[in-house]
């Protein structure tokens, strides 16, 4: 047996060859690559697929998800979808329509008013779109009656009147259209109130489950002073549809010209339940409290109702009243000088809230007379026997009086 004897094997004392110029190729190529970087990167993109693009909500499905913030009651947020809505498909009329009801249910008649004459530009032989300009010029003139601006809330009545009477016009089975109509006659005065009449009956003809024409009806009704027949007809309107705050507020109203104060009351929460945002619910409630004495609860809502809508004369009043009330009269002017300067003429509705603020200044300080005496005088012109108006004139002539003794 031959043994082979082998020599042992060495430690290397350095890189081998290979690994060298494999090193030395890869810095020759980073350099490179650094230099050239933005060519590489073009080359690079050239083979990698492109991008997928983001999806993007289409008008349709903006308007899907409106009415389904409607249904559940998310008002606001159902308005912004229709306007994305509109904003992304500007041609389909029927993303105005439902739009401009619910600006006009939730208390916005400006804005209704916008949409809806853009509305009728787009599609003017459509009989909705006047129906829902009908009903905006309808909200618009209502307020501007309670801003204590008759003449100008009666050219919104006769525009009303006549956007309803040519909605009528292309389609005599929109139910809607005389429902607007029947209430646009009725706030033009007694002389119309026959006429206003003959339109709700042929309303509620046309449809009876309609909640917007049991509304008018209601009006109708309550204008003429049949309360009581008002009542039943935003009852059934409410069992049709108990979301609407605008009827639970209506028929509260109701309850108050009976002198039903607790049960109209409990008809405002109800209204607030339905909408808790609703600033004239939150007025009528404020408005129910302070006729039953709680003034802190009334300012509390009261405050609350002109927050959310700071062009409320009728709230900015009734604020005004309940900070009197609490005898903080430093509270009550601005929102009593507010009132006073937006109704402007006295009548025997919001006499009160002129020798309220007649009062305030003279509590505040009799040497105010001199901005008080005028609106007791001015209460006088039109009311001549007031006789808190006649109370404060007799206490600033005392007032002077005693100044000069």
């Amino acid at each position: 047996m031959v043994i082979r004897k082998t020599p042992p094997r060495r430690p290397r004392r350095g890189p081998s060859c290979l690994l060298v110029l494999v090193v030395v190729a890869a810095l020759a190529g980073a350099i490179y690559l650094i230099a050239n970087i933005d060519q590489a990167r073009d080359q690079v993109e050239m083979f990698l697929p492109p991008p997928t693009p983001e999806p993007t909500r289409s008008a349709a499905s903006y308007a899907a998800s409106a009415a389904l913030l409607e249904r559940d009651g998310d008002y606001e947020a159902a308005v912004s979808a229709y306007e994305q809505a509109i904003k992304l498909d500007g041609s389909r009329v029927e993303f105005y329509i439902p739009l401009i009801g619910r600006l006009i249910r939730l208390g916005k008649p400006d804005e209704a008013l916008s949409w809806a004459e853009q509305a009728v530009i787009l599609a003017p032989e459509s009989d909705r779109v006047w129906s829902v300009l009908a009903g905006a010029q309808l909200v618009n003139g209502e307020r501007l009656a309670e801003t204590g601006d008759p003449t100008n809330a009666d050219l919104f009545f006769a525009e009303s009147v006549q956007s309803a009477r040519l909605a009528g016009e292309i389609n005599p089975a929109n139910a809607e259209a005389f429902a607007y109509l029947a209430g646009a006659l009725v706030q033009l005065g007694p002389a119309q109130y026959a006429r206003a009449q003959e339109a709700a009956e042929i309303a509620l003809m046309l449809d009876p489950e309609n909640p917007i024409v049991r509304q008018h009806m209601a009006t109708v009704l309550e204008l003429q002073g049949f309360y009581e027949s008002a009542i039943e007809q935003y009852q059934v309107a409410l069992d049709l549809n108990p979301d609407i705050a605008e009827l639970h507020i209506g028929l509260a109203y109701n309850f108050y010209a009976l002198n039903d104060i607790p049960t109209a009351i409990l008809t405002f929460q109800d209204a607030l339940d339905a909408d808790p945002d609703n600033a004239d619910a939150l007025d009528g409630l404020g408005w129910m409290y302070f006729l039953i004495g709680e003034y802190p609860t009334a300012e509390e809502n009261l405050v609350k109702a002109v927050e959310l809508d700071p062009e409320m004369v009728r709230g900015h009043a009734h604020l005004g009243a309940a900070f009197y009330r609490n005898l903080n009269y430093d509270s009550a002017i601005p929102e009593l000088e507010m009132a006073v300067e937006r109704y402007n003429t006295v009548s025997v509705a919001n006499s009160t809230y002129f020798i309220m603020l007649g009062l305030a200044y003279y509590f505040k300080d009799e040497a105010n007379c001199d901005q008080s005496v005028p609106l007791f005088q001015k209460v006088l012109d039109t009311i001549p026997e007031d006789i808190y108006a006649l109370d404060g004139l007799d206490r600033c002539r005392a007032a002077v009086l005693d100044s000069g003794s």
